[in-house]
């Protein structure tokens, strides 16, 4: 069985020479995502009650990106010890292959009803907006990022979701 640790080191090996939109270690932008996102289903768990992991959140979230952005794949997490669950959560959040609009893709996320799922994007969204990632013309990305962020929010809610 996978834990946190062994995401993490996952992550910083399929990661590794990455930097983010603000010029720091990529994997910065995953342990930010990570700890939002548990913090998100811990509510969602102590608070909502519902039916939730937090730790499998808090792995999903740091690998969330491992599958777009490098070469590694399923059957590597797989291989790794990831669970379903986990696994099943990164295949949401990853691009497609397919060239799709990213309303769609966060349509997909929501239609989904995964609730780890759209607290992930939720909490990848939100560190998105952070003005230390946003691009001096990216006032189009910011836009987007917000819309998600409440389209995203609105669905968590209609899921039980009480957090922010």
């Amino acid at each position: 069985m996978s834990n946190i640790f062994d995401a993490h080191s996952f992550a910083i090996t399929a990661h590794a020479g990455q930097i983010d939109k603000g010029g720091q270690p990529y994997i910065r932008h995953l342990e930010r995502v990570a700890n939002a996102a548990v913090a998100r289903a811990g509510h969602a768990r102590a608070i909502d009650r519902l039916p939730i992991d937090p730790m499998s959140v808090m792995q999903a979230a740091i690998l969330h990106d491992v599958l777009e952005d490098t070469p590694r794949t399923a059957v590597d997490l797989r291989a790794a010890g990831f669970g379903p669950e986990i696994i099943e959560m990164v295949t949401l959040l990853t691009k497609p292959a397919a060239r799709t609009a990213y309303s769609e893709r966060i349509k997909q996320v929501i239609d989904s009803g995964n609730l780890s799922a759209i607290l992930i994007k939720m909490s990848d969204n939100e560190d998105n907006l952070s003005p230390d990632r946003t691009l001096p013309d990216g006032a189009w990305l910011k836009e987007r990022y917000a819309t998600s962020f409440a389209r995203l929010t609105e669905a968590a809610r209609a899921l039980g979701y009480t957090g922010r």
